[in-house]
């Protein structure tokens, strides 16, 4: 048995060699918590892309909302289009009001309220600044204009998903996916789960249940039927949404989670998912 982990972003600098050892060491923390083990003839594998896709961000040159505000929009409209989506969609998930926008914005004449309106825009990210603060603005934006690039550049996602390809084998596999790296897995699995012996697919925190990034991955599929859940902490903004009936239909449905209590600053780290001990709990129920 395998369990092949994948990384979310902002993983550039590091090696394949410490994300594993980063990983595995939160996990042994749930293991521990849930007084569990895996056997001992689990493997591990985790393919890194952190400095590749760093490389095609810093290429692209996407716009900020600051320079959006400042020089109008235009610049690169399918990127607009998707930031103004997904920052539309975690404003109503997160249940921020209109009236918290508006203070954010600046005094003066009335402007038109709403996603098209980038000085709308850009105040809804301070609001999410203040409701999250360890999750900076800046931060919203890299997280838009990386998983933005994965999925509407074909270059990008061809270079992402070959690296995880390559760790593909013909051996039974567990795979784990966090943040951006659910969106590769599940892209990944989509192609070649046929193919696998996929003992089950776990993902954590991820997006996938935002509708600007399932629909630019086309109709929603279980790759992995009957063997697929997701678990999230309710405060992770960029898991606000399950992957049920109504973010994410598919049939079967997605089993999941939403118990987890994520201890990182910004209820997204990988470290307060995998010790978990309830995540810890469903890995080894896969490996088993």
């Amino acid at each position: 048995m395998r369990i092949l982990f994948v990384h979310g972003r902002a993983q550039g600098g590091k090696s394949s060699a410490s994300l594993l050892a980063e990983w595995r060491k939160a996990l042994d923390r749930g293991l521990g918590s849930a007084a569990l083990s895996l056997p001992g003839s689990v493997s591990f594998d985790q393919p890194f892309y952190g400095d590749t896709l760093d490389d095609f961000v810093t290429r692209a040159k996407l716009p900020s909302t600051q320079e959006l505000v400042q020089m109008g929009p235009g610049q690169d409209q399918g990127y607009e289009l998707f930031a103004q989506s997904v920052l539309q969609e975690m404003s109503t998930s997160a249940e921020i009001s209109e009236t918290e926008i508006r203070q954010q914005m600046p005094e003066g004449e009335l402007q038109e309220m709403g996603p098209q309106n980038w000085e709308w825009v850009q105040a809804l990210v301070q609001v999410i600044d203040g409701h999250w603060p360890a999750i900076s603005g800046v931060t919203i934006e890299k997280f838009l204009t990386d998983v933005y690039l994965y999925l509407d550049k074909p270059a990008v996602r061809k270079t992402i998903d070959g690296i995880v390809e390559a760790a593909l084998t013909d051996q039974p596999t567990v795979v784990v996916g966090h943040s951006l790296g659910s969106v590769v897995a599940y892209n990944v699995l989509v192609k070649h789960a046929p193919r696998m012996k996929l003992a089950g697919f776990l993902t954590i925190g991820s997006p996938l249940g935002i509708k600007a990034i399932t629909a630019l991955l086309g109709l929603p599929r279980n790759p992995a039927a009957g063997r697929w859940v997701n678990a999230y902490d309710k405060r992770d903004i960029v898991a606000l949404n399950p992957l049920n009936a109504k973010h994410f239909p598919v049939a079967p449905p997605v089993s999941n989670f939403s118990g987890v209590r994520n201890h990182t600053d910004n209820r997204h780290g990988i470290a307060g998912y995998l010790d978990d001990p309830t995540v810890a709990r469903q890995l080894v129920a896969f490996a088993t």
